[in-house]
């Protein structure tokens, strides 16, 4: 995780880093993105919007407490499930500047909440040895800062499977 961090930072200083996403590992459909790199395979819309051809992604994001995610995937079925902060990073190219992730692939990113576009993670925030099991980590898509909040924080959920 560390190494992520630095990462970012020493990124974010660059500002003179030419923006560029590898796209050729990323094959979109209609509703998915499948990571050729990875091998995940991603929804292509946020909860709370759909992928219409021509117009990206539609609708109102569905903003969720980490508390209430895993009942509303596990009503969607197919296994989707929420990914890891380490998953969701593979999105994100640290040289681009708000937003961080691909809005060709997977659409627009906005601030919903007034503090950034915080997406929501599966991975439990670690202080040294202790698990602190009511803080989840978050990436902001808008500029790539990673952040632990509680269960009752809300967020965007973009799934993978």
């Amino acid at each position: 995780m560390k190494k992520y961090i630095a990462t970012f930072l020493g990124c974010a200083l660059n500002v003179a880093a030419e923006c560029s996403f590898p796209a050729n590992t990323l094959i979109a459909t209609a509703d998915e993105v499948r990571d050729t790199k990875t091998g995940l395979i991603w929804k292509r819309c946020v909860l709370g919007q759909t992928w219409q051809k021509n117009r990206g992604c539609v609708g109102e994001v569905e903003l969720m407490r980490r508390v209430d995610v895993d009942e509303k995937v596990r009503s969607l079925g197919e296994k989707w499930r929420l990914p890891t902060v380490d998953e969701l990073l593979t999105l994100v190219d640290a040289r681009c500047q708000n937003p961080v992730i691909n809005t060709k692939i997977f659409g627009k990113v906005v601030d919903m909440t007034g503090e950034g576009a915080n997406y929501l993670t599966a991975s439990v925030y670690l202080e040294g040895d202790e698990v602190i099991p009511t803080l989840f980590y978050t990436i902001d898509l808008l500029n790539g800062g990673i952040d632990a909040h509680t269960k009752g924080f809300v967020g965007a959920v973009r799934l993978v499977r």
